[in-house]
């Protein structure tokens, strides 16, 4: 068992119903996976599937999620909102804003914004993802799967990734280690609180929130099918962008600044 991420340590820490029922995982494929076989076999919402190590990670859009062991956070939560199939991408989106607010709380004073839909930069450098997944029977949801890859610890990167990946250690002044279990209560507070917002209030509470905090506003992006200038996001949560045949409203797609 991994000295840091003993699961009555967790249990210990977190404040609220996720992350109370608990698996942790020394090395898996994907935390995704673990989550998502568990939820089909009954597991209680506020389930936490962690591991130190993924073999398998993966991403939004089918990108792998590097994984090493000993230094970050991958973990998969299990939850049971009563909403609409179609909420999935607000679930994304309040998630998000739940991981952004928890590296701010960790981090004070550094920048730390939401890339649309699913990306946590500090300070225009990636240092987290999420990946939402709904399992359905018949027209309602059954469970939602919330992935979040976070560095924490990590201060060497692959060569495809330095200039573009950060940790909240790197981000630290002193680079001092993080506790690992205060990281990941913070980031289950917040997320739950997040998403427990927008099932109880609606999108407007999430959309509001998330518009201060988003990247690449008024910049130039593109995206698998065009580019354009983001001008945020719609009332739904979907990405506006303003082109020269109009404004296109994005509801599922990757983008990058076109100047980085």
């Amino acid at each position: 068992m991994i000295d840091d991420l003993q699961p009555e340590k967790v249990r210990r820490r977190v404040t609220g119903n996720w992350g109370r029922s608990l698996t942790v995982h020394q090395s898996t494929a994907s935390t995704m996976d673990d989550a998502s076989a568990a939820a089909a076999d009954g597991a209680n919402d506020g389930h936490v599937v962690l591991a130190d190590q993924q073999t398998r990670g993966r991403g939004a859009h089918g990108r792998q999620w590097l994984s090493p062991p000993g230094s970050d956070l991958y973990f998969s939560v299990i939850t049971r909102p009563a909403v609409e199939p179609a909420s999935t991408a607000l679930i994304t989106l309040a998630t998000g804003l739940g991981v952004r607010d928890a590296v701010a709380a960790l981090l004070p004073g550094r920048s730390v914004l939401v890339k649309w839909p699913n990306d946590i930069w500090i300070e225009r450098h990636k240092c987290a993802g999420v990946l939402v997944e709904s399992r359905t029977v018949g027209m309602r949801i059954d469970s939602v799967i919330i992935g979040v890859g976070l560095n924490v610890n990590r201060v060497q990167w692959p060569p495809e990734l330095r200039g573009a990946a950060t940790s909240l250690r790197a981000e630290r002044s002193e680079q001092e280690p993080f506790d690992r279990v205060e990281v990941l209560a913070t980031l289950l507070s917040n997320m739950e609180r997040w998403v427990n917002r927008f099932v109880k209030d609606g999108a407007s509470v999430v959309v509001d929130a998330l518009r201060p905090s988003l990247a690449l506003v008024g910049e130039r992006v593109r995206w698998e099918d065009g580019d354009g200038v983001f001008d945020g996001i719609d009332p739904d949560g979907a990405a506006r962008i303003r082109t020269h045949s109009g404004v296109v409203s994005l509801h599922a797609a990757h983008i990058e600044s076109v100047d980085h």
